[in-house]
């Protein structure tokens, strides 16, 4: 904010310089009575008497006059309760202003110096008429200073500049608790005041501002705020009350006039004539759009009015092409904003012609043709004359494409974990098990493929419309003598689970009701009519559902007496089979002699229910009462059994194991690998985790395999250097280890031979020749690759040389006797 002297300032400075120069000049008659002021507007708050200002206190800042001091001197602010020896905070002498046309003797104080929440009371020098109409001398009475309060905040936090002023403009909420209160507003820009011509175009050209500040007067509700001829930036506006210290500030942004634009998300658009297509459309700058949308014949033209869409970052326009050229109005178009809120109808205009004929429609039994349609967006609407203040901005083809009947497939869902009524696309697509016999406990969903169906098979609510010629029945294979084959048929109203994006719907029905029983067997046919407006001749889709009594048995090994063998085992594993639907809940019951296990289970995928006790604390022999499974609301099944010793041979499941091969040692910088291969020795397909370690380095392999079924894995060894590199395996049922040791590929040179002795001097004799060098050792360590016993082997010596030196001997010898 500016630091320069405010309008609002020179004035109390000269309205106090004033009492000032009257204190000087006048302060003998002050005590008497002088006429200091005209009447109580001169003052922020004028009190009647001591007894108003003890009950409505003072707010902090105000500057204040009190009545009733015909026949004081003068009075005092001072700190704390009275008959308190509180300091002065400010002293006034007494003055006479006019009052409804009276004079009246008051006393003022400035308030800038009080404390919020802290008592204070006033101190009269000499007699004061008190609420009892007797005159009182130096009488005091207590009152409390209270800081006022103000808060201020933009209903927005940004507006945007452009064309419509509407834009730009947004509210200055003022909250206070007072009535009506007056107040200075300033502001920042960045680091620049906003000028006092920028202020009274922000709030109100009828102000008046000065010094970079404007009042507003008698608030008592919000202020306008239009930003539509300003800068663009960041904002920071001061409230300041003119009567009290109270302030506050408020920011916002206003934003760059955007560029006024409109494009389609994508180029092409597809959809089959009958369905709802759908396209979006991104556009900043405007309120209002319009679509062309025209055939390639040119003969079918539809304009899309598009208003009131806002600040919206994008909107989605539905288009119904089986109502299109049906005169159906605004029913053919929906259009959704960015929150997928629908726009109001008064909102979104169309007009369809045919061959250029407005109102037009198709004939009877006619329905818009496939083929490929044009799309053009224009980021305004047309005027009275049909003209428009800005081009279009993207263009986008929507291939509308023939329509089709497809598959008909059925599933099965748990009836005692799902309700017909309530079930949803998503439990389908996680639960639902394919399936053509279907348990009479359990629901029986049917999904039928089929497409050009979604503008008019079913309601807003997903419910079957019952229209354009489509049935989905359901008829009794079984055909009495006499009359007809039970059967229902979907009607209108029946929930049905639609995913159009699919092209695809789903009925679910409960099999425990409706006409259908046990052991029957029932077709199930999706029919398009040949009176719909798409097909010359019926379409038909369709399925068979048997309709089977829900069971559960125990399954497991069992004795010539029929008892289930259970093994005395902490993981003693039970398991029973059903034809109930995955994730139906059930449960087992195990009783013995003395004591009752009981565990729950769920159906799985393969039918199966399994669960494990802790049964090792039962011998070999012992009997079993009672083995009871139950599965959904009724099947049980009920058998004796006897407890068998727990099976420790490890190659009853020998599971997935483990051949390894990796060398033992290879040279520095030879190629070496560790060679796994897993093999599935279960009698059935498997999943395991393979987990190596080769030196520092670790690896993980998720294997899924078929009963007998094999894989290899490689894991290079670094050979870079000397190393001893340990390795290991395993998947959980096999494993294996082993050390890889990696040396020098030079081979060491064997010692060199020493040399032969000297012969000893004769007579003129010369000296003996020295012994030859001993050949290198041919292995790595440099050993010698003589195959003679160490007792003929001589020390530094080959065969050779001690041959040589021995002749030599003997002829030194020689010589000498001769």
């Amino acid at each position: 904010m500016t630091s320069e002297t405010s309008f609002r300032e020179k004035g109390r400075a000269v309205f106090l310089a004033a009492l000032m120069v009257l204190s000087v000049f006048a302060m003998s008659a002050a005590f008497a009575g002088g006429a200091a002021a005209e009447d109580t507007d001169d003052f922020d708050e004028y009190y009647e008497d001591l007894d108003e200002l003890s009950e409505e206190g003072v707010l902090v800042g105000q500057e204040i006059a009190i009545g009733g001091f015909d026949d004081a001197d003068g009075a005092e602010i001072r700190e704390g309760f009275a008959d308190s020896d509180g300091d002065t905070v400010d002293t006034s002498s007494v003055e006479t202003i006019e009052v409804d046309g009276e004079n009246v003797d008051v006393v003022t104080f400035e308030t800038d110096d009080l404390e919020d929440g802290d008592a204070y009371h006033v101190y009269v020098h000499g007699e004061y008429l008190n609420d009892e109409d007797e005159l009182e001398t130096n009488l005091e009475a207590t009152f409390w200073a209270s800081d006022d309060v103000i808060d201020v905040e933009f209903d927005d936090d940004s507006v945007e500049l452009n064309d419509d002023s509407d834009e730009a403009t947004t509210d200055l909420i003022v909250d206070t608790d007072r009535e009506e209160v007056d107040v200075y507003v300033s502001g920042e820009l960045g680091n620049e005041s906003v000028d006092d011509d920028d202020l009274e175009a922000i709030f109100g050209d009828d102000l008046d501002a000065d010094d970079n500040e404007v009042l507003i007067e008698g608030v008592d509700s919000d202020i306008e705020a239009n930003f539509s001829d300003q800068s663009s930036g960041d904002y920071e506006f001061t409230v300041d009350v003119a009567d009290t210290t109270a302030e506050d500030t408020a920011e916002i942004t206003v934003g760059e006039a955007p560029e006024i634009d409109a494009q389609f998300s994508d180029s092409t658009y597809e959809q089959n004539v009958g369905d709802v297509a759908e396209f979006e459309i991104e556009h900043s700058g405007t309120d209002d759009l319009t679509v062309e949308m025209t055939d390639e014949e040119e003969f079918y033209n539809a304009t899309i009015e598009i208003e009131g869409v806002e600040n919206e970052d994008n909107v989605t326009v539905q288009y119904n092409t089986y109502l299109a050229g049906q005169d159906n109005g605004d029913d053919v178009v929906t259009v959704l904003d960015d929150e997928g809120d629908e726009l109001a109808v008064e909102d979104v205009t169309v007009t369809e012609e045919l061959d250029g004929d407005e109102g037009d429609t198709l004939d009877e039994g006619e329905r818009l043709l496939h083929g490929d349609y044009e799309l053009e967006v224009i980021p305004a609407i047309a005027d009275d004359e049909g003209e428009f203040d800005e081009e279009e901005t993207d263009a986008a083809v929507l291939l509308l494409e023939e329509r089709s009947t497809g598959d008909m497939n059925t599933w099965a869902l748990a009836g005692d974990e799902f309700d017909a009524d309530d079930v949803e696309l998503d439990d389908i697509e996680d639960s639902a098990t394919s399936t053509d016999s279907v348990a009479d406990e359990d629901l029986l969903v049917v999904g039928v493929e089929a497409s050009g169906i979604y503008g008019y098979a079913f309601d807003d609510d997903g419910q079957w419309a019952d229209e354009g010629d489509l049935n989905l029945t359901f008829e009794d294979t079984d055909e009495p003598r006499y009359g007809s084959a039970d059967d229902f048929s979907l009607e209108e109203g029946d929930e049905v689970i639609v995913d159009e994006d699919e092209n695809r719907f789903f009925v679910v029905v409960d099999a425990t009701e409706d006409e259908m029983d046990v052991d029957e067997t029932w077709d199930i046919t999706f029919t398009v009519g040949d009176d719909n407006d798409y097909v010359d001749d019926d379409e038909t889709a369709d399925a068979q559902i048997n309709i089977e009594e829900a069971y559960v048995e125990l399954v497991g090994d069992q004795d010539e007496d029929d008892r289930f063998q259970i093994e005395a085992d902490n993981e003693s594993e039970l398991t029973a089979e059903t034809n109930l639907a995955p994730s139906t809940d059930g449960d087992f019951r195990l009783r013995t002699t003395s004591e009752v296990y009981t565990a729950d289970a769920e159906v799985d995928g393969d039918g199966m229910l399994m669960t494990t006790f802790d049964l090792s604390e039962h011998e070999e022999g012992d009997e079993i009462r009672t083995l009871r499974v139950t599965a959904g609301e009724e099947p049980e099944h009920e058998a004796e059994g006897v407890f068998v010793s727990a099976d420790d041979d490890t190659d009853k499941k020998d599971g997935f194991k483990i051949d390894a091969d990796a060398p033992s040692e290879v040279n520095v910088d030879d190629d070496a690998s560790l060679d796994v291969t897993v093999v599935n020795n279960n009698d059935e397909a498997g999943n395991a985790t393979l987990e190596a370690t080769v030196g520092d380095e670790e690896y993980t392999e998720e294997l899924e395999l078929d009963a007998g079924d094999s894989v290899t894995e490689s894991f290079d060894f670094d050979t870079s250097e000397e190393a001893e590199i340990d390795w290991s395996v395993e998947t959980g049922d096999d494993s294996d280890s082993g050390t890889l040791t990696v040396g020098d590929k030079e081979k060491a040179n064997g010692e060199n031979g020493e040399n032969g002795a000297n012969g000893e001097n004769g007579e003129n004799g010369a000296n003996g020749e020295n012994g030859e060098n001993g050949a290198n050792g041919d292995d790595a360590n440099g050993a010698d690759d003589s195959s003679a016993d160490d007792d003929e082997t001589v020390p530094g010596f080959g065969v050779a040389v001690a041959i040589v030196a021995l002749l030599g001997a003997a002829m030194l010898a020689l010589r000498r006797q001769n």
